[in-house]
């Protein structure tokens, strides 16, 4: 079953329960598949980072891209069980990686090349973020305050990572630093192309029907 469609008999059993005006059913229905989606999502995702002993690392790996995400836009999967996958993939590798690469990763190796990437994606965000979809357009003024916040949080995320992470785990400062890199490059054109690539996949292995929405940066 869609997401979707739990919301939506949800919000209506919500509603008639209540005693809300029906008008509003919409607007529950909305509310409530997000609330669905996200609490699935983070059970599924760190259940399975538990089961695995990479439950640290998957969550500075999901605080860096989500969190990078939310002012620098990108392409999204059009379904939701499609989103939970590429979001399984994305952070559990980036968990994986950091973990297998920790052992070889000296600390000041990874200073120079978080400070170094952050300078890469910077000249990125200027280029091309923010990342606009077909459901949300950056409206006029909007994308110099999203350029700004996405390079306010670099700054940040970089300091973050070098003084604080670095330190303590070089495992947990490569699965966060690769977050932000893969949320990088999802708003650039190849990162659009390979995102619609990898919904199309998807969406023929699940059967569902596929709108092109991400054609419009790619």
């Amino acid at each position: 079953m869609k997401m979707y469609d739990m919301a939506s008999r949800a919000a209506i059993h919500l509603v008639r329960e209540t005693g809300m005006d029906q008008s509003k059913t919409d607007r529950v229905r909305f509310g409530l598949e997000l609330l669905f989606g996200e609490i699935i999502k983070w059970a599924i995702l760190l259940v399975l980072a538990a089961l695995l002993g990479l439950l640290p690392e998957t969550l500075i790996a999901m605080a860096g891209f989500s969190l990078f995400r939310l002012v620098s836009g990108g392409p999204h999967c059009e379904d939701y069980w499609r989103c939970l996958v590429f979001s399984m993939l994305i952070f559990l590798t980036s968990a994986v990686l950091g973990v297998l690469a920790g052992p070889y990763v000296t600390k000041s190796m990874l200073t120079i090349a978080v400070i170094a990437g952050a300078v890469v994606m910077a000249l990125m965000v200027l280029i091309w973020a923010p990342g606009e979809v077909s459901q949300r357009k950056i409206r006029q003024g909007e994308r110099g305050v999203f350029k700004g916040l996405s390079l306010v949080f670099l700054t940040l995320w970089a300091v973050v990572i070098t003084v604080f992470v670095v330190p303590y785990s070089v495992s947990l400062a490569i699965a966060g630093f690769l977050g932000t890199v893969v949320q990088t490059f999802t708003f650039t054109p190849p990162g659009y192309q390979a995102m619609d690539g990898f919904d199309i996949v998807l969406s023929k292995i699940i059967g569902e029907r596929r709108y092109p929405n991400h054609a419009e940066n790619a």
